[in-house]
C-alpha cells in the first residue's frame, strides 16, 4: 500500500512540496480552505511535471504516473487521515499557524510528523502547548523544491532527534538534499546567507555603484557559478595555493574593512525600492511575470541535469 503525505495548502510551496513527495513514489492529499484551490493545482502542476519528466528529473516516473498520485481533497480531516508526514504551507502568520498545528496535533495519526513550510517563524512558537510537540519540526524549502532540492530540518528544542533524522532520512530517499539545524535561529540557514546578499545590493545601488540589473548579473554570471557546485568555504580554500588557512590570513584584513561598510541596514523602502522595482518592471511587466519564473524553472532543470551528469562523470 502506498504510503500517504498530507499538503496543508495548495498554494505555490504547497504544489511544488506536493510534486515533490508524489515524485518520491508517496500518494499525496492537497487540502487548502480557499474553495477550488486545491482542485486548481492539479493542472497548474501538469504543466511543472511534464518539464520535469522532460528533462530526467521525476525519479524515472512518468508524468501521468505522477500526476494520479495527487488527490484533492475538502477537508484537512479527509487530508490528513492515513497520513505519515504532513506539511502546512500556510502564510508567515504566528496565530495561524498556532491554530492549524493545534488542530493537527489532535486529528492527524499519532505517529504522524507535522512539518511546517515556515520561512520564518521557528517551531518552538507555535507548538510548545501540544500534547505531540516531539513530532513537530520545520521543514523549509528553497523555491522551487523540485529542482533546488536543497531542505532545511529545524527541530524545535523538544523535537524527537529520531523524528528529525527518520524524516531526514525519507527526505534522500526521495532524492532531496536535506540539511539539520541543531539549534533554531532566526531565518534558518538560507535565508541567512541571501539577506547581507540583499543588503549590499540594495546599498551598491543606493550608492550609485552599479545599476540593479549589473548587480544580479555580477551574481548570475559571477560567483554563483562557483556556488553551483561547492559553497563559499571551499570557495576559499580552492583559492589559496595552501587552502584555507592562507585564503583567510590574505583576505581577513579586507573583508573585516567590507564588513565595517556594511554595518548600517538599507532600508527596503522609499526612492530606492521604487527605482530598483520600476527597473523590474521595465525588464519583466507584470503580464510576463509567471512565464519569467517558468523560465526560471527550465534552466534550474538544466542546470540539475548538468549537475547530475558532472557528478557521476567528473572526478
Amino acid at each position: 500500500m502506498t504510503e500517504r503525505v498530507a499538503m496543508i495548502g495548495s498554494g505555490i510551496i504547497g504544489r511544488a512540496f506536493a510534486i515533490c513527495f508524489s515524485r518520491g513514489g508517496y500518494e499525496v492529499t492537497l487540502y487548502d480552505p480557499k474553495d477550488g484551490v486545491a482542485d486548481a493545482a492539479i493542472p497548474l502542476m501538469r504543466e511543472t511535471v511534464a518539464d520535469l519528466e522532460q528533462n530526467g528529473l521525476l525519479n524515472d516516473r512518468t508524468t501521468d504516473d505522477v500526476m494520479s498520485r495527487m488527490v484533492p481533497v475538502k477537508t484537512m480531516e479527509e487530508a490528513v487521515e492515513g497520513a505519515i508526514h504532513v506539511q502546512e504551507n500556510a502564510p508567515e502568520v504566528l496565530e495561524l499557524k498556532r491554530e492549524l498545528f493545534t488542530k493537527l496535533d489532535k486529528i492527524a495519526p499519532k505517529d504522524a510528523v507535522l512539518a511546517s513550510s515556515s520561512s520564518s517563524i521557528v517551531t518552538s512558537k507555535f507548538t510548545e502547548e501540544l500534547e505531540g510537540r516531539h513530532r513537530c519540526m520545520i521543514v523549509h524549502p528553497t523555491n522551487p523544491p523540485y529542482v533546488v532540492t536543497i531542505l532545511e530540518l529545524v527541530p524545535a528544542p523538544w523535537t524527537d532527534p529520531e523524528v528529525t533524522q527518520k524524516t531526514r532520512e525519507r527526505l534522500e530517499a526521495m532524492g532531496m538534499s536535506p540539511i539539520t539545524l541543531h539549534k533554531e535561529v532566526t531565518g534558518f540557514i538560507m535565508n541567512r546567507f541571501q539577506s547581507p546578499i540583499l543588503q549590499e545590493a540594495f546599498r551598491l545601488v543606493a550608492m550609485g555603484v552599479v545599476s540593479p540589473e549589473d548587480v544580479d548579473k555580477a551574481m548570475s554570471e559571477g560567483i554563483s557559478q562557483r556556488w553551483s557546485f561547492i559553497g563559499p568555504l571551499e570557495v576559499g580554500d580552492l583559492n589559496a595555493p595552501n587552502g584555507f588557512r592562507e585564503y583567510a590570513e590574505k583576505y581577513e584584513a579586507m573583508n573585516r574593512n567590507i564588513a565595517m561598510e556594511q554595518r548600517d541596514l538599507m532600508p527596503w523602502a522609499g526612492p530606492l525600492l521604487d527605482y530598483i522595482d520600476k527597473s523590474f518592471r521595465e525588464r519583466v511587466p507584470m503580464d510576463q511575470h509567471k512565464a519569467r519564473q517558468q523560465w526560471r524553472d527550465r534552466r534550474l532543470m538544466a542546470l540539475a541535469v548538468h549537475k547530475k551528469w558532472a557528478n557521476d562523470n567528473i572526478k
